[in-house]
């Protein structure tokens, strides 16, 4: 999948010319530091934009955190700012520390802040993240990762990796970073290309993150009729269900009588019988619950 992740810093963007461009993904700046108030002034517009053009979106949030208290509260900001877009972020929640907010925490502290408490702010604001049912990764670059952070304690997180050189990512990566000069039709000036290495949007919704549905489970029988029937009354149909054996049962009782036939092989027949008076309608389901197979109509006149 190829993708982009853009800010404010790219104003308007027509992200129907993006889709056309063949971009499937945009991870979206939401803001950064601990209030919703910092909210990225494009979030709404890019994310409302990203995902009518049929985009699968993401999100990150710049972090000045200097403790993991004042990190889980950027994640508490994070989630207020996300909340409108709930079961609609098909990528993962980011959380970026950079060489800014390490200068941030030594104005604070008057020093630099060490491996341990680095990776100690982004391992709070990504529990306090995930606590609230997103899925949180880490975004970072190879020094980070070689110098700078234990990567070790930040494992359990999904990886999204700036790397402009390698001709190979860390394996460990599911999303990749690879420009900052990108030039894509519906942004004006360079934009951030990235490319997906893992299916989030299948990965998350089988989960049950970001507020995605898993899918319903496909049907294990198939019906040889799934459109309306329309019978005299007294009159029977023969339908046949292949697959697992299940019974069928109306949705309105009195229109019609099914009537269990036999069983061939991976099928079953069933006799419909039309037992209503003209006029009448029912849809037929599958005994214990799902969706309804056909329907039937008993014929006027």
């Amino acid at each position: 999948m190829n993708g982009i992740d853009v800010s404010y810093h790219q104003g308007k963007i027509d992200w129907k010319a993006v889709r056309q461009a063949g971009i499937d993904f945009a991870i979206l700046r939401a803001g950064y530091g601990s209030s919703a108030a910092q909210k990225d002034k494009c979030f709404d517009a890019n994310a409302r934009g990203a995902l009518e053009a049929g985009l699968h979106i993401g999100a990150y949030w710049f972090s000045y955190a200097v403790t993991p208290e004042d990190a889980r509260l950027e994640a508490r900001a994070c989630r207020d700012v996300l909340a409108p877009y709930w079961g609609k972020l098909a990528f993962p929640v980011y959380h970026d520390y950079e060489y800014d907010s390490e200068r941030y925490a030594k104005e604070q502290t008057g020093r630099d802040p060490t491996r341990a408490e680095r990776t100690a702010v982004i391992a709070a604001f990504l529990q306090e993240l995930e606590s609230f049912g997103y899925r949180g990764g880490v975004y970072t670059n190879r020094d980070y990762m070689k110098n700078r952070l234990d990567m070790a304690a930040l494992a359990p997180y999904e990886l999204w990796i700036a790397d402009y050189s390698a001709q190979e990512i860390d394996p460990r990566a599911g999303l990749w970073q690879t420009g900052s000069t990108g030039r894509v039709a519906g942004i004006a000036g360079n934009v951030d290309m990235n490319r997906g290495l893992l299916d989030y949007p299948t990965l998350l919704r089988a989960a049950g993150k970001n507020g995605l549905a898993a899918a319903p489970a496909a049907p294990d029988f198939v019906s040889d009729t799934t459109s309306a029937v329309e019978l005299a009354r007294y009159a029977v149909y023969t339908a046949k269900i292949t697959g697992r054996d299940i019974a069928l049962v109306p949705g309105t009782p009195g229109v019609v009588w099914p009537i269990r036939c036999r069983r061939e092989g991976n099928a079953t027949y069933w006799h419909i019988a039309a037992v209503g008076e003209p006029g009448a309608e029912t849809g037929i389901y599958p005994a214990g619950g799902g969706a309804k197979i056909f329907t039937v109509r008993v014929r006027q006149g």
